[in-house]
């Protein structure tokens, strides 16, 4: 709820997506109206059957995002990819040569 609270709240700067405002001002409001009865919901019931905040610690987290970034990148070698269709020949090593730095850069988070 919190990153879709977030997507929904605030401006992101990416590099390789843009957000497409396509949710209407009223549309918006009543999703984060429902999800703020769903985290009050979750809390309650958190109360309720005296559950414990999970403790993230940033290592944890960062190493949860290292490996997803790690899948997506893996995933998008030309060897991978060609199952979407042929890659063109001309860029496979520089492309693959370029998804391998970016491997080692996630590597040094």
């Amino acid at each position: 709820m919190d990153e879709l609270e977030t997507l929904l709240n605030v401006e992101k700067n990416l590099v390789t997506q843009t957000i497409k405002r396509d949710i209407s001002e009223d549309k918006k409001f009543a999703v984060l109206e429902v999800m703020g009865e769903i985290k009050q919901e979750i809390k309650r019931l958190s109360e309720q059957y005296d559950l414990k905040k999970q403790v993230i610690t940033e290592s944890h987290f960062l190493d949860s995002r290292k490996a997803k970034a790690w899948e997506i990148l893996h995933n998008s070698s030309t060897s991978r990819m060609n199952a979407f269709g042929t890659f063109p020949e001309e860029y496979k090593e520089s492309y693959d040569a370029d998804i391998m730095h970016l491997l080692a850069l996630v590597s040094r988070l």
